[in-house]
């Protein structure tokens, strides 16, 4: 059996004292000869582990001042089409929710407009609070055409990642997705259910989700700004 390199053993324990927040935001990490004795390792060890730390967004390195633990912001690729709940699990977050809430309405004339179906039709609206790390993080809205989800009122159980759910239960696979993404702030109300100040930044996300050409889910979403982030990755014109 391979042994685990040193410098992983390192990273991965300060990466839990991180997420466990024995190390929490702004704090600042051991200097690099504390770390080398309490590890039993080289600097050039440390350094790799820090690297890595660096790396992941776990922490940010000030010249003269020391190794800082930062928030960790989740990273969604735009490329990919991916639920909060799944950057939120990929960055290492412990996600959870609560208040899930599910029921049957009829379209407004923006809803009808943005499902290009008839105003008066039936839908069905998940609304949840999103946790990381048992904190809110975001709130949705999920409108799906109740066509597509018979019954999903009467479950009781809590819906964590809404994709894999609606794959799980009704075998719904989204093939293309696309994304409004604005700013605003905060309102009272918002800010109560997020335990943040009101006025407080929140990046809104309206997402209309398509089974090829039928639009079966539209989604809005307020999340702390300061939680999340967006990737695009781009090629040269000639590439």
């Amino acid at each position: 059996m391979k042994r685990t390199p040193a410098y992983i053993h390192v990273y991965s324990d300060l990466k839990s004292g991180i997420l466990s927040k024995k190390y929490d935001v702004g704090m600042l990490l051991p200097p690099e000869p504390e770390l080398e004795q309490l590890y039993g390792v080289s600097r050039t060890t440390v350094r790799k582990a820090i690297a890595m730390l660096l790396s992941d967004g776990y922490i940010t390195v000030k010249q003269g001042y020391g190794t800082q633990v930062i928030s960790r912001k989740v990273s969604q690729n735009l490329n990919l089409l991916t639920s909060i709940s799944q950057s939120l699990r990929k960055k290492g977050y412990a996600i959870g929710v609560k208040n899930t809430f599910v029921e049957k309405l009829r379209a407004n004339a923006v809803l009808a407009h943005d499902f290009h179906i008839e105003e008066g039709s039936e839908l069905v609206c998940v609304h949840r609070i999103q946790l990381a790390d048992g904190d809110p993080v975001a709130i949705t809205k999920n409108y799906i055409l109740a066509s597509l989800v018979p019954d999903i009122e009467k479950k009781s159980e809590e819906i964590v990642s809404l994709y894999d759910y609606l794959l799980k239960n009704y075998s719904l696979r989204y093939t293309d997705a696309k994304d409004t993404i604005s700013a605003i702030s905060a309102d009272y109300e918002e800010a109560v259910v997020l335990g943040i100040e009101p006025k407080t930044a929140l990046m809104t996300i309206k997402r209309i989700c398509y089974i090829n050409d039928i639009v079966a889910e539209v989604d809005d979403v307020r999340i702390i700004a300061d939680k999340y982030e967006f990737e695009i990755y781009m090629k040269g014109k000639n590439a």
